[in-house]
């Protein structure tokens, strides 16, 4: 990765990432392959947006930004990514060019662009992430996302963001598209185990499926993440329920589980509870 910094202040780096692919098991009950496919949607919406805060984050640290905590889970930039370090514009580019895969096997291209508030990281310190041209395998993103340091909470010793998505677009490559809105709140907790890192997520969105269809989705039960598992490339959360709801009538609420490292779920909707696996 190439990197470029006229020079290196200090600023708090934290991490972000919800990244989750859905697909249903082959079972003799299934879920309709409309809704099926509106699910698996929603999830490459949500982790398209979410990929941005990983690599946000990455490349702060990447510029010689530190943390108070070791907090590193690493790195998923291409080895010729270039990042631009602008300290006198509070800002960072991250240029893919034409396009490459990490070493994650995510294909990038475009750039991502970060403007932040102060060069520590107190107490509501923004950072604002817009793009240009970026895509990621293969869905051309827009919008703008806002990650908010809401301080560190000594007593449960994790860091507190509040993440906002506005005007959020993603298009496919037969040019259909669909819109997102949203605000999480995520905690970040210092390591105290062999699980490391864990993440728990709240909070809700809206727009449209791809099919014009309004859709929401809404943390029922706040989600879990632990470096364990992500650190092998699974990023299913390991406990949590979130409710999806299509055209204000048709609800779908997906389970996964009370803590176990896999990528198994269930779905229920209309009286009846699917199992599904996540690829």
């Amino acid at each position: 990765m190439k990197v470029n910094h006229p020079q290196n202040p200090t600023f708090l780096f934290a991490l972000g990432l919800l990244l989750f692919m859905v697909s249903c098991e082959k079972t003799d009950e299934q879920l309709p392959q409309k809704d099926s496919v509106v699910l698996q949607e929603q999830a490459q919406v949500n982790a398209s947006f979410e990929d941005a805060d990983f690599l946000a984050f990455s490349a702060m640290q990447s510029n010689g930004l530190s943390a108070r905590a070791n907090l590193d889970v690493g790195s998923d930039l291409c080895a010729d990514t270039k990042v631009d370090f602008f300290p006198n514009n509070k800002s960072i580019v991250i240029n893919f060019g034409e396009g490459c895969t990490s070493p994650k096997g995510i294909t990038r291209k475009g750039k991502i662009m970060l403007f932040y508030s102060g060069f520590t990281f107190d107490s509501n310190t923004e950072i604002t992430i817009s793009f240009d041209g970026y895509e990621v395998n293969g869905l051309k993103i827009e919008g703008r996302r806002k990650l908010i340091h809401r301080g560190f909470n000594t007593e449960g010793k994790y860091f507190l963001f509040e993440t906002v998505i506005s005007a959020g677009k993603v298009t496919w490559s037969d040019g259909t598209f669909a819109t997102v809105e949203g605000e999480f709140e995520k905690k970040f907790f210092l390591p105290t185990n062999s699980e490391g890192i864990k993440l728990k997520v709240t909070g809700g969105s809206g727009g449209k499926t791809r099919l014009g269809i309004p859709f929401m989705s809404l943390i029922e039960e706040e989600l879990l993440f632990v470096q364990s598992c992500t650190d092998k490339g699974n990023w299913i959360p390991s406990s949590g329920k979130i409710e999806i709801t299509l055209d204000s009538s048709q609800k779908f609420l997906i389970d996964y589980g009370s803590g176990t490292c896999d990528k198994e779920a269930t779905v229920s909707h209309e009286g009846k509870t699917i199992p599904i696996k996540f690829d």
